[in-house]
């Protein structure tokens, strides 16, 4: 359905919206094509009679395709797909095509509260990650604890350590520069000391001759840019090794979620959690708040005693 050849004009509108979403917006490609993906899909299932004008584009309309779409949408996809259109309608308003926000008319979509809380490692399964999971005398061995310090300790995606290049180190001043790979822009973060030890063992030896920029690469002949997928297999192994394979999640993004939780268990607030991790809507990281097991504790209440 969404190959369907849409008016020259209307695909060029297309195109415009995808690079408002990459340029403007600073989305990860694969959500900027997802976005592109779903206005595409709202634009072929609209039904109005005759050539689709977008400047005549009515709330009723909008709400039809709500009521359709819907019933053949799983509960679990209806936020996404909901957002997508919501940010198509909101561009077509800032550029004109429509005078009237019609974003407003789409409903908001309840994201169930007992979802699950993110799965994480506890305080004495992380050092026993940390102390066992690799044999830092040898070469592939730094690299691997490298990353997994870097991951445990800085919170960082799997393709955000990928991407980590040399140049991103001052090691004067004890930062680091991270692209992060959901909306493009950087950030600049502390490099904690042991992190930087680990990186400097590595370095020195640890990592073979290569003109690659990327900080962690291969151990293959020649050397190349570890991956996004490699660097989740490093967390996986090291899991295996230290004995915690019974994980429900074996990939790096299992450190990210140990990092936020301990951090917000330990009174750090959401706030300064989304700054480390990264997230631009603090709805994102109120998740963690179901983990603050010490905070629960004391607003929970004591069960009535039964009056006899």
């Amino acid at each position: 359905m969404e190959n369907i050849p849409l008016d020259p004009k209307l695909e060029t509108l297309l195109q415009d919206y995808h690079h408002h979403c990459r340029e403007v917006s600073g989305l990860a490609s694969a959500t900027s094509s997802l976005r592109l993906l779903r206005a595409r899909s709202f634009l072929i299932d609209l039904s109005v009679p005759g050539p689709l004008v977008l400047s005549r584009l009515s709330a009723s309309v909008v709400m039809d395709y709500l009521a359709r779409v819907s019933r053949q949408t799983p509960k679990d996809s209806l936020p996404g797909l909901l957002s997508g259109v919501r940010c198509f309608l909101r561009f077509l308003h800032v550029q004109g095509v429509l005078s009237v926000a019609l974003a407003q008319v789409l409903p908001p979509v309840a994201r169930p509260a007992t979802a699950p809380p993110p799965k994480y490692l506890l305080a004495d399964q992380l050092q026993q990650l940390l102390r066992t999971a690799v044999d830092r005398r040898s070469p592939l061995g730094r690299r691997d604890y490298a990353v997994v310090l870097c991951l445990a300790r800085l919170g960082l995606r799997a393709g955000e350590v990928a991407r980590l290049k040399l140049e991103d180190v001052d090691w004067h001043r004890g930062t680091l520069t991270v692209r992060r790979t959901k909306n493009h822009r950087t950030s600049l973060l502390p490099l904690p000391q042991p992190v930087g030890q680990a990186w400097v063992n590595y370095l020195r030896r640890g990592r073979p001759p290569t003109a690659l920029r990327e900080i962690f690469v291969s151990g293959h002949e020649p050397p190349r840019a570890m991956t996004t997928n490699s660097i989740s297999k490093v967390v996986t192994r090291a899991l295996v090794r230290a004995g915690l394979s019974s994980q429900p999640s074996r990939g790096a993004h299992l450190l990210r979620h140990t990092l936020a939780t301990q951090l917000v268990q330990h009174g750090a607030s959401l706030k300064a959690v989304a700054d480390l991790l990264g997230h631009q809507n603090l709805q994102t990281t109120r998740v963690y708040a179901k983990v603050n097991r010490p905070m629960l504790a004391e607003v929970a209440q004591p069960w009535p005693e039964v009056q006899r």
